[in-house]
């Protein structure tokens, strides 16, 4: 629908007015008489060629045709004239530094209301700089008043369709606009190869998928000519690009303009700026706003109207994502009116209107009228996603590097154990905690927060558990106290009292030398499984303890259930006790609850004398850390 800002918009074009949107169009465009005889070449064209306007007149472009190509481009533009049909063709051109490239040359007739060809209009364009004809293109397509004007001169102004495949070429996205060329909706179309949707067109158009995925380069302005479900033509002009995610080629998106029957410039572009993913917003020379795509609101917070006419550095784009100020000079969205050139960056960061900022990916292009900056346009997406999708990767690929590591070290015994004392405050025996380390591939030490959460998620920890066992019956077969952390998986899923029985019963070690550490993770798990643990654990003539105690909800259930003779007051509650009322008062209560029930406490982190001095007045039985000292070999 016409909106009154499109009216005020639309006005009369003037011979001087589309003269200038002719010149500014990145093609080299060429007019002629009915009959074919040239009456106007565009500047790029007498830059291109070399040739002055005048010797480009009539068949003087034939001059700097390639002479084994001569005989062909008249041929066919004579046959084209003739029979008032489309020219489509290619031959060499004599650049201007005496080079030939090739071009492709496509005319078009424009007829008047009777049928009459008025005019031949017609482009040649480099084929040997695709990626750069595509860029000003995709710019004066979705950007430039000009040229999309100029665009619907010309009779390239039509509806705006376009899609995505994936690497097998089954369509990933798709709008409305393509999807009722076959009679489908975008939804059913989804998920389906182009060759199933497209089976007459697919051996013309699989050459050009497969080009554009192997060599990650563009491929623009191919014909494609459609017989829709209801047997009416259309034709089509297209544009094959690549999908890349952190420069790789995950997919062809490609881009076509119905070319059978003239558009309004504006619809068009809405059609275009509606349909994207990315923001887009275009600049005037002073870098302030003239217009901002739906997905560009959407993504800043911010509405058109709240935005029109400000200055864009100081509204979205003041500062980086870590808060610091961005330099106005430094800013891509000003720089490219200085460098008058594309700029892309891949890892910048935009503000949205409650002040968040995020992680994007912006390309800034200028806007050129003739040899004035005319302001710039803005491409740019949220990379949110795509940083958390790496992330997760990374963090997948370290994983996975860490399986290998632990893998080794249990099958070349790098394994050790380490020892932390722990003394009685009021009375009893010492012991010591046996604590698990890696030995890496150069006799470093690893601690186990680096390796044990990924021997559990990938099932090696069982393993772990068995060797720290084993190991620890042997060094307490001679009389030594020790502690071991047994994991939830190795409850769960081997008979791990079997194997304590046996490695005890072959040692012939006292079963009451050692305690088994179970955590409330371990238990949550499965009670009764845990139940069962403790409980032979205990019948075999081990004592069991309650590790890191108070932190659980349901640390209170598990006094009633489990046959517990310690518990460890977690790390939380000792640090920083003696300035802590809260911690001192937690302290308090678990020595207190522990004597209800007939056991003894344990406190972990104790890292001072003053700490130590009120654990024993708060009647602690045992106290473990740094101060105490610190894990050595064992």
């Amino acid at each position: 629908m016409e909106t009154a800002s499109h009216r005020r918009d639309t006005r009369a074009w003037s011979q001087d007015d589309l003269t200038r949107v002719l010149e500014s169009i990145p093609h080299i465009v060429w007019i002629t008489t009915p009959d074919g005889r040239t009456e106007y070449f565009n500047q790029r064209g007498v830059a291109f060629t070399g040739l002055a306007a005048e010797e480009t007149s009539g068949w003087g472009w034939l001059t700097v045709v390639h002479p084994d190509d001569v005989k062909r481009a008249r041929r066919d533009w004579q046959a084209a004239v003739r029979a008032g049909t489309p020219l489509a063709t290619e031959y060499r051109l004599r650049h201007a530094d005496g080079d030939y490239r090739w071009v492709a040359s496509l005319a078009h007739p424009v007829r008047s209301t009777t049928g009459d060809i008025l005019r031949w209009v017609g482009t040649w364009t480099d084929l040997e700089e695709q990626k750069q004809t595509q860029q000003r293109l995709r710019e004066a397509a979705t950007a430039s008043a000009e040229s999309m004007a100029c665009l619907d001169a010309l009779h390239l102004t039509a509806p705006f369709a376009f899609g995505f495949v994936d690497r097998e070429f089954r369509l990933r996205q798709i709008n409305d606009t393509l999807a009722r060329l076959n009679g489908l909706s975008a939804d059913t179309a989804l998920g389906r190869s182009v060759a199933e949707l497209l089976p007459s067109e697919w051996p013309r158009l699989e050459p050009i998928f497969q080009r554009v995925l192997r060599s990650g380069e563009c491929v623009s302005n191919v014909d494609v000519a459609r017989v829709g479900p209801g047997g009416d033509g259309s034709q089509w002009l297209a544009t094959y690009y690549p999908m890349r995610i952190d420069d790789r080629v995950v997919g062809v998106g490609f881009v076509g303009i119905d070319v059978t029957s003239r558009t309004r410039a504006d619809a068009l572009r809405a059609a275009v700026t509606a349909s994207m993913a990315e923001g887009l917003c275009a600049l005037d020379r002073r870098g302030r706003l003239t217009f901002m795509n739906d997905a560009a609101s959407r993504m800043l917070g911010w509405t058109e109207a709240e935005l029109r006419g400000r200055d864009m550095h100081a509204a979205i784009h003041f500062q980086h994502a870590d808060g610091s100020r961005y330099p106005k000079e430094d800013c891509p969205l000003l720089r490219v009116r200085r460098e008058a050139r594309p700029i892309t960056v891949e890892h910048d960061a935009l503000t949205r209107k409650d002040g968040s900022i995020f992680p994007a990916a912006v390309s800034v292009a200028p806007l050129i009228n003739g040899t004035d900056f005319d302001g710039a346009v803005i491409v740019f997406r949220d990379t949110t996603e795509e940083k958390s999708e790496l992330e997760r990767t990374r963090r997948e690929l370290t994983a996975l590097s860490w399986v290998g590591r632990i893998r080794e070290a249990l099958d070349d015994g790098r394994f050790v154990l380490f020892a932390q004392p722990i003394v009685p405050l009021l009375a009893g025996e010492p012991s010591e905690e046996l604590l698990v380390r890696m030995i890496g591939r150069s006799g470093e030490i690893i601690a186990p927060g680096a390796f044990l959460p990924i021997a559990e998620r990938f099932g090696m920890i069982t393993e772990i558990d068995q060797w720290v066992i084993r190991r620890a019956i042997s060094l307490a077969a001679p009389g030594r106290r020790v502690q071991v952390n047994v994991s939830a998986e190795s409850i769960l899923r081997i008979d791990l009292l079997s194997v304590i029985e046996q490695q005890l019963r072959d040692s012939n070690a006292d079963p009451s030398l050692f305690v088994f550490e179970l955590t409330e993770t371990a238990l949550l798990r499965d009670l009764e499984a845990g139940r069962r643990f403790a409980t032979g654990l205990v019948e075999l003539g081990c004592k069991v303890a309650l590790d890191d105690f108070g932190t659980g909800f349901g640390s209170f259930t598990y006094l009633k259930k489990l046959p517990i003779h310690y518990l460890k007051i977690d790390i939380e509650f000792v640090r920083d006790l003696s300035n802590s009322v809260q911690n001192q008062h937690v302290v308090k209560a678990i020595v207190s609850l522990a004597r209800g029930f007939g056991q003894q406490t344990i406190a972990e982190g104790v890292e001072d004398a003053a700490t130590m001095a009120l654990l024993r007045e708060y009647g602690v039985d045992y106290a473990q850390g740094f101060f105490i000292g610190k894990p050595a070999p064992a």
